[in-house]
C-alpha cells in the first residue's frame, strides 16, 4: 500500500491511473496551474533545450487528446466494420452484438 504521507512519482502516477482518461486533461491543467504559482527559486534547474524537446512532446499529446474530430471518425468507422464483419457470415451467428 502507497503512503500519502511520502509522496513519490509511484504514488503520483498511481493517482493520475486510477483518474479517469476522460479527466485527464482536467488534471493536467490543474497540475500546470499549481507548478506556475511555486515560487520560481524553488524550481530545479532545467536544460532549455530539453525543456523545448518535452513541450514539442507535450503539445503533440495534449493535440491527440483534444482531436474530437479523430474520435468521431474513429467510432463512425468501428460502426462500420461491425456491421460489415457481421454481413454474409456462414454463421448465424454474430461476431458483435
Amino acid at each position: 500500500m502507497l503512503s500519502p504521507s511520502h509522496p513519490s512519482l509511484e504514488l503520483l502516477l498511481y493517482e493520475i491511473e486510477a483518474t479517469p482518461k476522460e479527466y485527464w486533461t482536467d488534471l493536467l491543467d490543474t497540475l500546470r496551474q499549481f507548478r506556475q504559482k511555486i515560487p520560481s527559486d524553488t524550481l530545479p534547474v532545467v536544460n532549455a533545450k530539453q525543456a523545448q524537446k518535452n513541450q514539442a512532446a507535450i503539445d503533440l499529446l495534449d493535440s491527440w487528446l483534444s482531436d474530437d474530430e479523430d474520435a468521431n471518425e474513429q467510432k463512425q468507422t468501428w460502426e462500420f466494420l461491425k456491421v460489415a464483419l457481421d454481413e454474409d457470415r456462414l454463421s448465424s451467428r454474430l461476431f458483435f452484438l
